[in-house]
């Protein structure tokens, strides 16, 4: 997985590319809790070319989801059809916002 900045600033705006998997999120997480410590509290996330994520990838994404809802906005973009399938039978398209 990479992680690609798309656009520094409010909101801040990166993309994933690839697998967010058991390997991969730890990587995730520790972007996030980079972004948490700069500050960083409005972040939109284009999943236009992450095309898989694992149950360790959705523990990452929820504690996302967690830091946002206290301090600021996470926003999911052009997520892909076999990762909307995931986030749906997880219930997590409930708890998500996703565009």
């Amino acid at each position: 997985m990479e992680i690609v900045v798309k656009q520094e600033g409010t909101p801040f705006f990166f993309a994933l590319e690839g697998r967010l998997d058991t390997n991969t999120s730890p990587q995730l997480d520790e972007y996030a809790a980079d972004l948490a410590k700069k500050g960083v509290k409005d972040i939109v996330v284009d999943m236009g070319k992450c095309d898989f994520v694992s149950s360790a990838g959705l523990r990452v994404i929820v504690a996302m989801q967690k830091r946002a809802a206290v301090e600021g906005s996470l926003v999911f973009r052009n997520v892909l059809p076999e990762v909307m399938e995931v986030f749906e039978m997880t219930g997590f398209d409930k708890i998500l916002t996703i565009e």
